[in-house]
């Protein structure tokens, strides 16, 4: 390849993503000074009552008897620094070295190069967590993402550049090494987690939220606890730029969203409602220091799953999100 095809090709793609961002992200700079503002606390682990007393403070109290039933339930993630000699094999964590069954090998792209290994979750230790009974009762999910972080999920042809394996088995298995292939900034520090059960609201771009709340109150609803490290599993997307849902139903039918095109197709319309169909499973920060993770600019992983495929143990049908600033 010539280097002025080369470049033309990366300018291209450069200004793709920056128009995608430019589309969908929201500035909060319009806030006047005579707002209430709170200050995220990255322990505020919150249940309802906690979360009614934020929509007081914010000045948003009348409106929580309509914004209550649309509470989830969700999975919260703390990661602690670990020693990995104390980890058993098959232990839930976050980054590391993966404890796979003995018969399945590192997980690799079509065209060979190993994934990083992001997390494994052991889900008979978060089964008393997961409120709603979404999750298998047993078993381990495995997470994995591009070393090179080469797929932002708006393209149908990524499906290679992510991998959530699930195993029923929790009992022979090998603790992975390296590949020597993949490089070290493709590996991550292994952490230990906490779990907490907690609840949460969906993001100010929502439907119900840009119909019930003023542009003024919305500025408001953004002071929430959702714009700090966040690792969870279910519940809402802490999302950076737009709503994932709908491009999650768009891409995994072949349509791509890296532009408007995917989203001013003639199958777009019909496929929209199929876009409620679709849950978070797993969303991975950049700003835990601990894991050593860096996604874009300050970014997370959102892995998405359909109702109906989770409820199947169909995780091979899981789609992946990258976002960040």
């Amino acid at each position: 390849m010539s280097t002025i095809l080369w470049i033309s090709l990366t300018i291209v793609v450069v200004f793709g993503l920056l128009n995608r961002n430019s589309l969908f992200k929201k500035s909060s700079s319009n806030q006047t000074n005579n707002q209430v503002s709170v200050e995220p606390d990255t322990n505020d682990i919150l249940n309802s009552t906690e979360l009614k007393d934020k929509f007081e403070k914010l000045g948003l109290g009348e409106h929580w008897d309509k914004f209550e039933p649309l509470l989830r339930n969700e999975i919260r993630i703390i990661t602690t620094v670990s020693d990995s000699e104390n980890l058993d094999l098959g232990q839930s964590k976050i980054g590391g070295q993966p404890d796979l069954p003995q018969e399945v090998d590192w997980f690799k792209e079509n065209n060979d190069k190993p994934l990083s290994f992001i997390a494994q979750i052991n889900l008979s230790e978060i089964h008393s967590f997961d409120k709603d009974n979404l999750l298998p009762d047993r078993g381990i999910i495995y997470f994995f993402y591009s070393a090179e972080q080469e797929a932002w999920g708006f393209d149908p042809k990524d499906k290679d550049k992510f991998k959530v394996y699930y195993s029923t088995e929790t009992d022979n298995l090998t603790r992975q090494e390296f590949p020597s292939d993949l490089p070290d900034y493709s590996r991550f520090n292994e952490c230990k987690l906490e779990i907490k059960t907690t609840v949460g609201l969906p993001s100010w771009e929502n439907e119900f939220v840009q119909k019930n709340l003023s542009e003024k109150e919305i500025d408001q609803y953004l002071n929430l606890p959702q714009d700090y490290s966040i690792n969870k599993m279910l519940g809402y997307a802490n999302n950076i730029q737009s709503e994932m849902e709908l491009e999650c139903q768009l891409v995994t039918n072949g349509l791509y969203c890296g532009d408007p095109s995917g989203y001013n197709d003639p199958k777009a319309k019909g496929l929209e409602k199929g876009t409620k169909d679709w849950i978070l499973l797993l969303q991975i920060d950049s700003e835990d220091e601990k894991t050593g993770m860096m996604w874009g600019d300050v970014g997370r992983l959102y892995f998405w799953i359909k109702k109906e495929d989770l409820k199947n143990k169909d995780f091979n049908k899981t789609w992946m999100i990258l976002q960040c600033s």
